[in-house]
């Protein structure tokens, strides 16, 4: 028995990896001939793989053959499993008769019976034909498994379009799934016309009746909405952002304006005192063309290579790529939201920023809001005493000095104090 298991999941890793048809036509064979010479286990095997298609095609009436072979050998798993067919047959049975007299519901039922292979075997192409039958009643759970059908390519001819007009009929009707749906189409443009606008109204009706998948496409489309708005804008924001300029403190020197002249003039006020050597100025641009890192590893909350950032007149604004963090036997699926701002003459700036929980695999407790330091990295702090719960964190402030050697130091919550160094040389260390 043990080397059955071995073999099966070996198998099974295999199929992910080749398509693994060959692999399971062989497996059949070699059950198959160890079931006829008399293997109760083997004959289990081969009925199950009768039962669920797998290296021969679907045939329930074979499968319950070998299983009542099996049980006959006092088998408890098939005997088990007889009883559970004999079930499911009838009702099939049931279903399959009030579903000719055009009772949308068993219609329905009928079709998950052939998707499933429950008391009949599997035939995707009638299962399609049921949900068709309920959906035209308008039948709402067929509807949006017809649309899946269509979208997928299931028992028949894979067509968005199609796809789409039945999401649509069953998301009028508050079917949450199809809702989810509906927003993917949208998003992409597959089936219909892309609009993020209407895109996200569907999303967030998703989320609202249920469908808790749909708050990461929210927040992708939402980021996909700014950053066009931005392109948009773009011209007229690079113009802004090009003439404001951080001007640095001079160690020991008095301000000096000093105006810009089309010939050389003496300076007079500064001509009698010797001048302090010069040092570059900071822009915008400077934090906005590095990608700064912090123990070798890029943060989220400045411009990095984890992150999509914009300028929003004298603010830059960053949005993350999905990140992960694992806390004991817990992923966490976030992302992150910065924004940085006054910038002030000595380089000196500040920052706030949100985590949002996208999803979580956790079914114990996490924080998010209680993170280390750098954004996305593991928090030593977070066990599996925590929970995580989908929605933004709390809100982080950190105060920053933009240095003229490639570097910021950032003061965290006015509490803790870190350095991040970025791996391009800045203008100003040219």
């Amino acid at each position: 028995m043990k080397r059955t298991v071995l073999i099966l999941t070996l198998l099974l890793l295999s199929t992910v990896a080749t398509g693994g048809n060959d692999i399971w036509q062989s497996l059949f064979n070699e059950k198959l001939q160890e079931a006829r010479q008399g293997n109760s286990n083997a004959q289990f095997d081969v009925a199950s793989m009768y039962q669920n298609g797998r290296g021969v095609s679907p045939d329930l009436s074979k499968a319950i053959e070998w299983y009542q072979k099996s049980a006959a050998q006092k088998n408890q798993k098939a005997v088990s499993r007889l009883k559970i067919l004999e079930a499911n047959e009838e009702r099939f049975r049931k279903t399959l008769a009030l579903a000719d007299k055009g009772d949308a519901e068993n219609q329905y039922k009928l079709g998950k019976m052939y998707t499933e292979g429950a008391g009949v075997s599997s035939n995707h192409d009638k299962a399609s034909e049921a949900f068709e039958n309920a959906a035209q009643q308008g039948y709402a759970k067929a509807e949006y498994k017809l649309g899946l059908n269509y979208y997928e390519g299931t028992g028949v001819n894979r067509s968005r379009k199609t796809a789409f007009k039945w999401f649509k009929a069953a998301a009028e009707q508050n079917h949450p799934a199809s809702q989810y749906y509906l927003g993917k189409m949208y998003a992409s443009g597959s089936g219909v016309k892309q609009n993020y606008t209407t895109s996200l109204e569907w999303f967030t009706r998703a989320v609202d009746g249920g469908f808790n998948q749909a708050r990461g496409e929210m927040i992708d489309v939402s980021e996909k909405m700014k950053i066009k708005k931005a392109e948009k804008n773009k011209p007229a924001a690079v113009e802004k952002v090009a003439v404001k300029q951080i001007k640095p403190v001079v160690a020991r020197a008095k301000k000096t304006k000093l105006k810009k002249t089309k010939t050389n003039k003496v300076r007079t006020e500064t001509a009698k005192t010797e001048e302090p050597e010069k040092t570059p100025g900071f822009s915008i641009e400077d934090l906005m063309v590095a990608a700064w890192n912090r123990d070798n590893k890029p943060v989220a909350y400045l411009p990095s290579a984890i992150n999509n950032c914009r300028t929003e007149e004298d603010n830059i604004v960053c949005y993350s790529d999905n990140q992960t963090r694992k806390s004991g036997n817990n992923i966490i699926k976030f992302k992150t939201k910065s924004v940085m701002k006054g910038f002030s003459e000595d380089g000196s700036f500040k920052v706030t920023y949100r985590n949002l929980v996208v999803d979580s695999g956790a079914t114990d407790n996490i924080d998010i809001s209680t993170d280390d330091e750098e954004i996305g990295g593991e928090d030593d702090n977070a066990g599996s005493t925590y929970k995580v719960k989908a929605g933004w964190g709390k809100e982080h402030a950190l105060e920053c000095q933009l240095k003229d050697s490639g570097t910021v130091s950032c003061l965290k919550n006015k509490i803790h104090t870190f350095v991040l160094v970025s791996p391009h040389t800045l203008a100003s260390g040219k």
